[in-house]
């Protein structure tokens, strides 16, 4: 079973030559936050932005960043660690 806890954003399809400074930047997200994985897709909806974290406790942390900066629209996450957040 994967233990990872999966978070993906979406967000509006930037102008084409501000989507390597948007990839950058989530990219130094990622490292900040200790995510084990990073990943930036396009979809239809836009850009889709991957994190995968191999702990509870770095995601808690990502979500309470996201939370303080009005980002986060829910009140709680579940992982599937069984963890709220």
């Amino acid at each position: 079973m994967d233990d990872t806890i999966d978070f993906d954003l979406t967000m509006p399809a930037p102008e084409p030559d501000r989507q390597e400074q948007i990839k950058e930047d989530c990219k130094k997200i990622a490292d900040l936050f200790e995510a084990s994985a990073t990943a930036m897709f396009e979809a239809q909806d836009g850009l889709i932005f991957h994190l995968e974290f191999d702990d509870a406790a770095k995601f808690g942390k990502f979500a309470e960043y996201l939370r303080e900066h009005g980002l986060l629209r829910v009140d709680r996450i579940q992982t599937k660690s069984d963890k709220v957040h």
